[in-house]
Formats: C-alpha cells, sequence, structure tokens
C-alpha cells in the first residue's frame, strides 16, 4: 500500500532499461506476497516456506493472487546446516519440487541465503533430487 508508487516507478525504470525487476522477500511473506504480486514486478525471490516461513507452499500460487509472478525461492537457509538431517533436507527439496513442477511459475532456490555455517555438501546435495523429481509434468 505504501510502497506500490515507489515499486511501480522502478519496475518501469528497470523494465526500460531491459532488464527484469524483482523484489526480495523472505521470512514471513503471507501479508506481503499478495501485494508484491499485485504490481509489474517480475518476480518474487528468497520466498520462505513453512516451516521456516509462515505460508506453506502449497499455498504461493493462491496467495500470491495471480499466475504471471515468477515465485522464487522454497529451500530455507537453516537446511543447509548439520541441524536440519539428510533425510529431512531430501523430503523438503523432493517436496517442493512436486509443487513447482505443477506450473512452470516457480524456480528453485535459497529462501533467503545459505548461512555462514551451511555445508557445502548440502548444497551440492540439491542437484540429485532437481534432476529426480525436477521435470514439469
Amino acid at each position: 500500500m505504501f510502497m506500490r508508487d515507489y515499486e511501480e516507478t522502478w519496475a518501469q525504470r528497470i523494465r526500460e532499461a531491459g532488464k527484469y525487476p524483482c523484489i526480495h522477500l523472505d521470512g514471513t511473506i503471507r501479508g506481503l506476497l499478495r501485494e508484491t504480486c499485485s504490481t509489474s514486478l517480475t518476480f518474487n525471490e528468497a520466498l520462505t516456506p513453512g516451516p521456516a516461513g509462515d505460508l506453506e507452499i502449497e499455498r504461493w500460487a493462491e496467495w500470491s493472487g495471480n499466475l504471471r509472478t515468477i515465485l522464487w525461492g522454497s529451500l530455507p537457509g537453516v537446511f543447509f546446516t548439520d541441524l536440519v538431517s539428510n533425510e529431512d533436507f531430501d523430503r523438503h527439496t523432493r517436496h517442493v519440487l512436486e509443487v513447482m513442477r505443477s506450473q512452470p511459475r516457480y524456480v528453485l532456490g535459497v529462501a533467503d541465503q545459505v548461512p555462514p555455517d551451511g555445508l557445502e555438501r548440502r548444497v551440492r546435495r540439491v542437484r540429485d533430487p532437481v534432476e529426480d523429481y525436477g521435470a514439469y509434468s
């Protein structure tokens, strides 16, 4: 409500420069996802699903209010640490890929960032489920 004019102005300028306007929206997204998706921004980046965020990935499309905005994120940073087991990481990654395969508006990515104590082996672990489950149906 308070940022719409500003976002639209910058989105227009970014488009005129031949680029794609976006916004970084992580953590609690329920209050802003519909608002940012109702602007002319191309995508929302770093979206955090439950259990780390406040909106399950199954509800992102419904909650965004439109089908044109790209929704980018889904792997919470904490999932790249030893605080989450490999099994839970794999289960979560497969689950979000199942949802993302339902329509070509999703981009798998880290929700915000891999933290400083993130494990390189966990980052590399994303590859297998993407190859096994990542193709659109």
